[in-house]
């Protein structure tokens, strides 16, 4: 059950964290929003029947890009790696348990939670217990950062929205379930705005002149659900074995049974 797990892990990260309200970091909103624009705080699940249908394939799930899908404006390079990583997907599942990087994380088919710090915004995603943290307090994303599977995060506000600038990726991960390609050049920018009260909607710029020819936008959405709790979800190779048991092999992986070769 959702409301059942996770309380212990969070109420230690609170204390460690010290909550304050978010307005209180070194970049700080119009004092004209609402305390409710301002805060993101909780649980928030996909809501893919929002987005726009016109975007690349940004799936919330299992890769389901049709030939017609669009896609964004690869170079070269980007398109015969995309073509890789879509062959590399239709050959099976891997069993490993690499984070997914900013971009996946947010459109798998489970929330994250959004906790707000004084010096920081922290996202727990629920698929694979994988964590970030978004630096507020005015730092910009050091030059000399270790590449990493999340990168390196900085946040500001600019009127209504939270503006959340990432960098120092390694490359190794996907951008998307589908395969999209990312390298060690990728600029991701998100732009968040609570636009209603239970409505959180954050248009991503990808800009990563090794992969693709130009920037370019998606949208999505996310629903806040104020009575839940992240279940535990971490990465293991017996949790990916029992998955694949109950989805009947259909990712080709092996079994509850599966024994490694000596």
């Amino acid at each position: 059950m959702r409301k059942s797990l996770m309380g212990s892990t969070m109420a230690s990260l609170t204390a460690m964290l010290i909550l304050s309200p978010f307005a209180h970091a070194q970049t700080k909103p119009d004092a004209a929003l609402s305390n409710d624009q301002r805060d993101f705080s909780g649980v928030w699940d996909p809501a893919p029947y929002m987005q726009p249908k016109d975007e690349p394939p940004i799936t919330f799930g299992h890769p389901s890009t049709k030939p017609d899908d669009p896609l964004p404006p690869f170079t070269a390079w980007g398109k015969a790696r995309y073509d890789a990583n879509v062959k590399f997907i239709a050959a099976g599942a891997v069993l490993d348990c690499d984070p997914f990087g900013t971009a996946r994380n947010y459109f798998t088919p489970r929330p994250f939670e959004i906790i707000q710090a004084r010096d920081r915004v922290v996202q727990h995603f629920e698929y694979y217990d994988n964590w970030r943290s978004i630096w507020t307090d005015g730092r910009k994303i050091p030059t000399d950062a270790d590449p990493e599977y999340m990168g390196y995060s900085v946040g500001r506000w600019e009127g209504d929205t939270f503006v959340v600038e990432s960098a120092a990726y390694n490359g190794k991960a996907f951008l998307s379930w589908s395969g999209l390609p990312l390298s060690e050049s990728m600029h991701q920018t998100e732009r968040w705005q609570r636009v209603s009260a239970d409505t959180l909607k954050i248009i991503f710029t990808f800009d990563d002149p090794k992969v693709y020819a130009k920037p370019w936008t998606i949208m999505a959405f996310w629903k806040l659900k104020k009575d839940w709790e992240l279940d535990a979800h971490p990465c293991t190779l017996s949790a990916i074995k029992e998955y694949d048991e109950k989805m009947n092999h259909r990712d080709n992986l092996p079994g509850a049974d599966y024994k490694p070769k000596n």
